[in-house]
């Protein structure tokens, strides 16, 4: 007795469907639904070329076995189950990731120093000994304001945050609740605040509020509560360092950038109208402030490239962050589901001309997991 046609779990790729014709199965597949019947019966999975009537014919002579993409298999990869409620530390960071997250902070924080090391010692010269405390009192002051539960919703505001609308709370509501009873969580230990943006996957500056983007919660529940998982997965343990690093600690780098900024930003339009106006006034106060961008820019080359080493070094473990992140949501039995989400992104992407190439290599990882 064969089953009925219809879409059933694809058994050689986990997170697509594969259309089933009553007797084989055909070319037709298509992202993974939700929707998909399972399939009782043991099929063979689809074999990717098929072997001609003659080759059949000539396997299946006297004395011969069956050919092999005949064979049926021992079983079939349907769907999994939903996990069951397992503990926060239940499972741990890579150890690539935690070394890579290690290295990263300690680096950093030594590209700091250099940066807030000069303006203590300025500030000492100025007013000894108490002018040296203040930068990095204020430094440090930043960053421990993070850790009140009361300034973590105005930090996460800062970085683009916002509390979810009503329709997108509704929508969020069931698939975070799920997800915290996947993980053993319990409710108030972690808040949901959503992004604007158009990506998969959002930031999540501050340890305790995990974000997501506006695209994401227009997706079906069970690819949202997917994306939930990998966004919760950042929050565990040294995973939620990577963007701790790069939001907080680099506080007198990103502010070094914004002054050198500043202080370019107005030379380009003010030469402009000095073309327009031809009058040597205007000239001359470019000149001058060319100059005196100029002179702040010598003084600060060194610290800027600091800076801009010490913003850098964060991505160096973006990719391994975000592999244990989606490791974390296959041990909670929500990697079809993030697969999905994944190529269906991609799928929309390629269709715009524009292939994301992180994506499709973290898709990629995302099979060799689940495999």
């Amino acid at each position: 007795m064969s089953a009925p046609p219809g879409w059933y779990p694809d058994p050689q790729w986990m997170g697509r469907e594969r259309f089933w014709d009553g007797q084989s199965w055909t070319d037709k597949s298509r992202p993974w639904t939700g929707k998909a019947a399972v399939m009782t019966e043991h099929v063979a999975p689809p074999a990717t070329r098929r072997p001609s009537r003659k080759a059949l014919t000539r396997s299946r002579g006297p004395g011969n076995a069956p050919a092999r993409g005949n064979l049926p298999a021992k079983g079939l990869s349907a769907r999994p189950r939903p996990a069951a409620p397992v503990a926060e530390g239940a499972h741990r960071p890579g150890v690539w990731t935690t070394t890579v997250s290690l290295a990263t902070t300690v680096a950093v924080l030594a590209g700091e120093a250099a940066i807030v090391g000069p303006l203590a010692y300025a500030a000492y010269l100025a007013r000894p000994p108490w002018g040296a405390v203040v930068p990095f009192a204020a430094w440090c002051g930043l960053v421990l304001l993070t850790f009140l539960p009361a300034a973590r919703s105005w930090t996460a505001r800062t970085h683009g945050c916002r509390e979810p609308s009503a329709s997108e709370r509704s929508g969020l509501r069931r698939p975070w609740r799920n997800l915290l009873h996947r993980a053993g969580l319990p409710d108030g230990q972690y808040r949901l605040m959503v992004t604007d943006a158009d990506g998969l996957n959002a930031c999540t500056p501050v340890r305790g509020i995990v974000a997501v983007t506006s695209h994401a919660t227009s997706l079906p529940a069970p690819h949202l509560e997917a994306i939930l998982a990998h966004e919760l997965g950042h929050q565990r343990g040294l995973q939620s360092l990577s963007a701790f690093v790069t939001t907080h600690l680099t506080v007198p780098s990103r502010f070094l950038r914004w002054v050198l900024r500043t202080l370019w930003s107005p030379v380009t339009p003010m030469w402009k109208r000095a073309v327009a106006w031809q009058r040597p006034i205007g000239f001359l106060m470019v000149f001058l402030l060319a100059a005196a961008a100029t002179a702040v820019t010598l003084l600060a080359a060194l610290p800027a490239a600091i800076a801009y080493a010490a913003t850098a070094l964060p991505r160096l473990s973006k990719t391994a962050t975000d592999h244990d992140a989606d490791a974390y949501a296959v041990h909670l039995g929500l990697g079809p589901d993030l697969l999905t989400a994944v190529e269906t992104h991609i799928e929309k992407a390629a269709s715009e001309a524009e292939l994301p190439l992180p994506l499709v290599q973290r898709a990629h990882h995302l099979r060799r997991t689940l495999a």
